[in-house]
């Protein structure tokens, strides 16, 4: 019998809030380093060092991230990242120099993100929703789209107004006061927790799951962190992240200063940014169920390729560009990057199901923030030595499409090395059984060799072929 209410959705709520402040200090950055460079007269690769840092420790953090959400759980570890983001942003408050903002904004600050951030967020998704894991994730990353339209406009009329120090005090306060008591009395790790199961399914004992095209969990398989760090996927993850990393920062870190560049007053700026996290509210749903529907790679490939061209529109803006440029670029780049989250949290929990996922994906989260880092600190750089942020655009343009071509190649790798093909077809016809790991396992003593006969069943069926005799 399905449960009257599922669980699942409040964890979907506490994701969405949780990204949307987090985007939202993430992406305000932008608005207090043009700020910044204006009280200290900073280089902007030197303003620029302060998110670098941030990154780094963020990357160093996450494998600490998924390990403590593997044995900590997300009520003690959300809350935690909650307090030191917002304690880290009050200290930010008081700085007088880079060496401070580098450890309150640079090291406090971004531990917290990194236990409030992507590793958690996405690993405790993967247990609660599995046919559906792209959507759900889509569904939370809604709210980085909406905290970029909230809180950097809102940032910068607040530094106009009372300035950035304040500024840090009220958001930290925000933080302190709202997620830390929600996330401490609302997360659970898994439905059965609450006595539930993953989907709002009702008790799977006995049954076969019936998913959507493109997407699966790999749940015969409890993958330990040295059998994925042997496997290409998750090499190619790696590569694909440092890449994403790098251009979505980037971007992020520079896009403001490079409309106030060609012309445009900082509120204005500020909005054309925000405008691009509206768009990104209902793309990452969007995206999301594309790539249930259509397989990750397809829909991540369209995505790309939607995303170069607002780049490359970028990179044709000049000084006091037509308005029209501006929205064209705002709505094909606010479209195709927000496919990043979805597309890579569903793959990485498509593949490494278990136990470690958390673990996993907190090491697979390095290359993330490490490329971060750089896409940070290069986007300053370069104007530096060039003038203009042309350059900087055209390398997030390679980064993006090499990002693309990861995503290929471990769906690639999961049809034809898996351990379990993928099985395309008809929506109805496609058949998958999920073990206790990611929730639903068969009838019979043998789950997992259940499943394994399931899974190599959907498999001759398609091939029309017999890979070995039935146990």
């Amino acid at each position: 019998m399905r449960p009257k209410f599922f669980y699942g959705y409040v964890i979907i709520a506490l994701c969405f809030i949780n990204m949307v402040v987090m985007r939202g200090v993430n992406g305000a950055f932008g608005v207090y380093y043009l700020a910044l460079l204006e009280d200290f007269a900073w280089s902007r690769s030197d303003g620029a060092s302060i998110a670098s840092i941030n990154f780094l420790v963020y990357a160093f953090a996450s494998p600490l991230v998924g390990l403590a959400f593997d044995r900590l759980g997300p009520r003690l570890l959300m809350p935690l990242g909650a307090l030191l983001v917002g304690g880290g942003l009050v200290l930010s408050s008081f700085a007088g120099s880079l060496v401070g903002l580098y450890f309150s904004y640079g090291i406090i600050t971004a531990l917290g993100q990194g236990a409030l951030g992507f590793v958690g967020h996405n690993a405790l998704i993967s247990f609660w929703f599995v046919r559906r894991r792209a959507t759900a994730i889509g569904i939370a990353s809604m709210g980085q789209g909406l905290g970029a339209l909230v809180m950097v406009p809102l940032t910068q009329i607040l530094i106009s107004q009372v300035g950035w120090r304040w500024t840090f005090i009220v958001t930290g306060s925000l933080l302190l006061f709202v997620l830390v008591p929600a996330n401490a009395l609302l997360q659970r790790r898994t439905p059965q927790e609450v006595g539930q199961y993953p989907d709002g399914d009702a008790d799977p004992s006995h049954k076969v799951s019936v998913p959507r095209h493109g997407g699966r969990s790999n749940g015969g398989r409890d993958w330990t962190l040295a059998e994925a760090a042997r496997s290409f996927p998750f090499w190619s993850v790696t590569v694909g992240h440092l890449a994403l990393g790098t251009a979505l920062f980037m971007i992020n870190t520079h896009a403001i200063a490079h409309f106030v560049t060609v012309g445009y007053e900082k509120l204005a700026a500020s909005f054309y940014f925000g405008f691009i996290g509206f768009i990104r509210i209902g793309a990452t749903i969007l995206w999301g169920s594309v790539s249930d529907r259509l397989g990750r790679s397809k829909a991540y490939g369209v995505a790309v390729i939607v995303t170069a061209l607002g780049v490359a529109c970028m990179i044709a803006m000049t000084f006091n560009a037509p308005l029209w440029l501006v929205y064209l670029t705002i709505v094909l780049y606010g479209v195709g990057h927000s496919a990043g989250n979805p597309t890579y949290g569903a793959v990485i929990g498509d593949i490494f199901s278990g136990r470690k996922i958390g673990l996993i994906f907190g090491y697979l989260e390095i290359s993330f923030g490490l490329g971060s880092a750089l896409g940070a600190w290069l986007g300053g750089y370069l104007f530096d030595l060039t003038g203009s942020y042309a350059w900087p655009l055209a390398v997030c343009l390679i980064c993006y499409v090499i990002s693309g071509l990861a995503i290929h190649a471990c769906a690639r790798w999961h049809e034809r090395d898996g351990v379990y093909p993928e099985t395309k077809g008809s929506l109805g016809r496609t058949r998958r059984i999920t073990t206790e790991s990611n929730v639903i396992s068969t009838e019979g003593r043998n789950p997992s060799q259940q499943f394994a006969n399931a899974s190599r069943a959907c498999y001759e069926e398609k091939r029309g072929v017999t890979l070995y005799p039935r146990n």
